[in-house]
């Protein structure tokens, strides 16, 4: 009676592992969709920026003048008030969401990069990224 309880246990505890490993690999899929969703068919406009270092945080204010904005389209197409117009993703590389741009300035000159997505919703953004020790978020808002 004891080795089929014991059975049951390691039985129970066994589905339970395959159960809790195989929904941890829909997660990043559904989070991915997600952003998706919320990032599409939407024009961003920068509000502010933090410029985060060492020394302090810096934040510069946009609302309620001329700013930058970034449109995301459902077809994966992205264009900016810089000009800039090419294809977006939406990638998870080590369980961090990232916005992955490809694109051409004005000129027709490649630019490419990556931002990393800090949170996401109906109608607010924020992105950041790392250069020259300096971590840059910029907080959005769909006005």
């Amino acid at each position: 009676m004891k080795k089929t309880k014991q059975l049951c246990a390691y039985c129970f505890l066994f589905f339970c592992c395959i159960l809790f490993a195989s929904c941890s690999k829909d997660v990043a899929e559904v989070s991915i969709n997600s952003s998706s969703h919320f990032l599409a068919s939407k024009t961003w406009y920068l509000d502010y920026t933090q410029s985060i270092t060492n020394a302090g945080t810096i934040t510069k204010n946009f609302i309620g003048q001329p700013t930058y904005y970034i449109s995301f389209l459902t077809d994966l197409s992205t264009e900016d008030s810089d000009g800039i117009t090419g294809t977006y993703a939406i990638e998870r590389p080590n369980n961090q969401l990232q916005i992955h741009v490809k694109a051409h300035t004005t000129n027709g000159n490649p630019i490419e990069y990556i931002y990393s997505i800090e949170s996401i919703g109906d109608k607010n953004l924020v992105l950041s990224y790392n250069s020259s020790n300096t971590i840059t978020k910029q907080f959005y808002s769909t006005k």
